[in-house]
């Protein structure tokens, strides 16, 4: 059976479960029915506009709207529930250029990768308590800083996982494990193709334990992606640690795709170093992907800069034509709170080199303005400007986006 049948069939249960185990009504006329004592709503609301503009394609203009609907049924903290979650988005200034068959449409210009959707975003029945979880269905996963496994929550369409998992923390420690049959991508349902999804199937390890030295963990991610013969497959082991600023991570990777002309392996690798000084956090440090190396399943915003210059080799889509054989990205950033008006400013420096060592990709700085109006609602202000060498291309990007969340 396929995996987002499960979840429906599950809610069903659930809901019978739930009202199943409830006490006997009061005799006496009740103002509101028993059933909506354990219904909660939820939403996520995102305006944006964003400018981005890729050389030599002209520059794009989107001003998009995103809302997420959630509904929970019975307390998502403590034993049996479920949740429902719609999520559409729509174009109100629509001069740029979507992916595959997507809408808008506006050819020659640089692509900008929201596009006019509307679908159900999860669809899920869980059990939770003592310290246990087990969920099926359309789920949000997001395993460690995301570099792997992770949501794209960047984009207005998420990523989500047809999947079920099951986790345990304890004292001090947590470990995981999920199998997904499909992954539902950020392109929309008329992209077309491995963009609407991923079809295939991947089993998702994570565990991490924190001691009173820092925190340090592994994880196991085997993928076989169908439909995609450059993406292919691929089996990933690593392991990192994180104490007293250092961020240190190791990572093998196996597999066979049609961009490495069959099987392959690669390295990764990050290390990063963190400090206070002056009420600001400073940070540098140096991310490498081997040739052949991808990440299909990762938020790839978070990482190589916030113009996303990579992104599709990073993923595993292409190559450069030949021209890519890995990265090594050379960073510094700097994070500085409490400036006038409640703004936090974060800045990133980068520099990128091929995974040889031998050939420059080119450089990036990245400016975050991030206002934080109360709990709900939260202001960001992202520039961003890469400068290409050979074969990529400059570009530049500017957007500005309101978040509301209840």
């Amino acid at each position: 059976m396929h995996a987002l049948k499960l979840p429906i069939l599950a809610l069903a249960s659930i809901i019978g479960f739930v009202n199943a185990g409830e006490a006997p009504a009061n005799t006496q006329a009740s103002s509101a029915p028993d059933f909506f004592n354990i219904i909660t709503l939820s939403g996520d609301l995102r305006g944006r506009y964003e400018f981005r503009e890729t050389d030599p394609l002209d520059p794009s203009h989107a001003l998009t709207f995103r809302a997420r609907l959630g509904l929970t049924l019975g307390d998502a903290s403590e034993g049996l529930s479920a949740f429902i979650e719609g999520e559409g988005t729509q174009a109100l200034i629509e001069d740029y250029q979507s992916a595959g068959g997507s809408t808008p449409k506006t050819p020659g210009n640089s692509t900008i990768a929201d596009p006019n959707n509307a679908e159900l975003n999860q669809l899920y029945a869980q059990y939770k308590g003592d310290g246990f979880l087990a969920r099926i269905g359309r789920q949000r996963i997001i395993r460690n800083s995301a570099a792997f496994i992770g949501n794209v929550g960047w984009r207005q369409n998420e990523q989500t996982f047809d999947a079920a998992q099951i986790a345990y923390t304890g004292e001090g420690f947590n470990v995981s494990y999920a199998y997904f049959d499909r992954i539902n991508r950020i392109f929309g349902k008329d992209a077309g193709g491995a963009l609407t999804s991923f079809e295939g199937e991947g089993h998702i390890i994570d565990f991490d334990y924190a001691a009173s030295f820092g925190k340090i963990g592994g994880y196991a991610y085997l993928l076989d992606i169908d439909n995609n013969g450059n993406v292919g497959e691929s089996n990933t082991f690593g392991a990192f640690t994180n104490t007293n600023g250092i961020y240190a991570e190791f990572a093998y990777q196996d597999g066979t795709s049609d961009l490495a002309g069959g099987d392959y392996d690669a390295l990764y690798g990050h290390l990063k170093y963190t400090m206070k000084a002056g009420g600001a956090t400073l940070s540098a440090g140096v991310e490498y992907l081997g040739e052949n190396f991808k990440t299909p399943l990762a938020t790839v915003h978070a990482f190589n800069g916030f113009t996303d210059a990579f992104i599709g080799q990073r993923i595993g889509l292409n190559n450069k034509v030949g021209n890519y054989n890995g990265i090594t990205d050379f960073y510094l950033g700097y994070v500085k709170g409490g400036l006038p008006y409640g703004i936090t400013f974060k800045g990133f420096l980068h520099y990128f080199i091929d995974g040889q060592m031998d050939n420059t990709y080119g450089y990036e700085a990245d400016a975050v303005l991030v206002k934080k109006f109360n709990k709900d609602m939260t202001g960001i202000l992202k520039a961003s400007y890469f400068v290409g060498d050979d074969f990529y291309e400059d570009i530049q990007q500017l957007s500005v986006e309101l978040n509301y969340r209840f």
